[in-house]
């Protein structure tokens, strides 16, 4: 039987604690060591994380990833993190600066490693730099639809926006960001959650960030979009993340409505 995961039988020492973490039951102990025992293995890794004598690889993944925990490196102040969440602001005034390659695929990790439902991991990432004017102007065109659409039936219904009062200009959808990453995938919640990891990085770096939901829209009524993403059927841009160094600085959070909870 060919598996994704191999198990090195000197460094094994038949604990069996994969065994019984593993969430599709896939791994047995056979004569003390652990073996693969069928080939539904979802590749979700938590084998190679909880063995205690790294005895676990998996083909077709770059091992190097892996890095073994550290409790002065991997963990997080609860307050500090939630003053990050609380302070972050839509930025939409950036300085005149490109956003460094290396900076942008550290935040693309980000989002990499979010867990995905079932672990799929269909998400893919496209960075628009040089290219930002073209899809901000393809995007002009597909909402000058929209709006025209839109003042028509809006005097029939109400709808959620006021699109009489966009101007549609360049600069409208991602404010002079110098760029931004369009989060591709056919699962809304896996891109979304990506993209949540994907923003706190981006802060964690010094960036500001703008989620551009109305790009996310015009990109669906867009076949140039479409084609210069390579959309296929199933595909759709679940968010549009701009960034870029603000030229902005914020002094405070801002007040929230209180959580509506219920205890049960």
């Amino acid at each position: 039987m060919s598996s994704i995961i191999k198990i090195d039988s000197e460094k094994c020492v038949g604990c069996g604690i994969c065994c019984t973490d593993c969430p599709q039951r896939v791994l047995k102990l056979h004569n003390g060591k652990a073996q693969v025992t069928a080939d539904k293995c979802l590749e979700c890794g938590h084998c190679v994380a909880i063995c205690p004598e790294d005895a676990f690889t998996m083909n077709g993944y770059e091992m190097k990833d892996v890095k073994t925990y550290d409790k002065n490196t991997f963990g997080i102040d609860a307050d500090t993190l939630l003053n990050t969440i609380k302070f972050r602001r839509s930025v939409r005034h950036y300085k005149d600066k490109q956003v460094e390659k290396e900076v942008i695929q550290k935040i693309i990790d980000a989002g990499r490693f979010t867990p995905t439902g079932s672990n799929k991991q269909r998400i893919r990432y496209v960075v628009a730099r040089d290219s930002l004017s073209m899809f901000e102007n393809e995007a002009l065109k597909a909402f000058s639809k929209l709006k025209r659409l839109a003042e028509i039936v809006g005097k029939f219904i109400k709808l959620p926006y006021n699109m009489s009062s966009f101007k549609l200009e360049p600069g409208f959808f991602f404010h002079g960001a110098p760029a931004a990453i369009f989060i591709i995938s056919d699962d809304a919640v896996d891109a979304s959650l990506a993209s949540m990891s994907m923003e706190l990085m981006a802060e964690a770096m010094g960036l500001g960030t703008l989620y551009v939901g109305f790009f996310a829209r015009a990109a669906k009524q867009s076949k140039r979009i479409r084609k210069e993403l390579g959309l296929t059927k199933n595909e759709k841009v679940v968010t549009c993340l701009a960034m870029g160094y603000p030229d902005v600085k914020y002094m405070r959070t801002v007040p929230r409505k209180k959580a509506k909870i219920e205890w049960r």
